[in-house]
């Protein structure tokens, strides 16, 4: 169970899920994942790190700039799957406080 919290972390942060969602369509650079977030190149760079390092990204050097790639494509159902839960779950929410008011 503590891998699969570990695991879990990995994907708790917004920020490194906009970083996720820029590597959708395929593998990127720093500089191309900074320009679809907007965020900073260092943070980008230190969200990729950590996803590198969980095992949800591969680094592929290439000439003078590395690809960063979602190891396993998979992971966006994941996150799509997570979503319809938290939808679910604040549906359930809306109606049960409609049905005490």
């Amino acid at each position: 169970m503590e891998l699969l919290a570990e695991y879990f972390k990995v994907f708790s942060e917004p920020n490194r899920l906009a970083v996720l969602e820029a590597l959708r369509s395929g593998p990127l650079n720093v500089t191309a994942v900074v320009e679809k977030t907007d965020l900073s190149q260092a943070l980008v760079s230190k969200h990729l790190k950590l996803l590198t390092i969980a095992g949800v990204v591969h680094r592929r050097p290439e000439g003078s700039l590395v690809y960063y790639e979602v190891m396993d494509k998979a992971v966006f159902k994941l996150i799509s799957q997570a979503q319809k839960l938290i939808m679910t779950a604040r549906r359930q929410q809306l109606d049960e406080l409609s049905s005490i008011i």
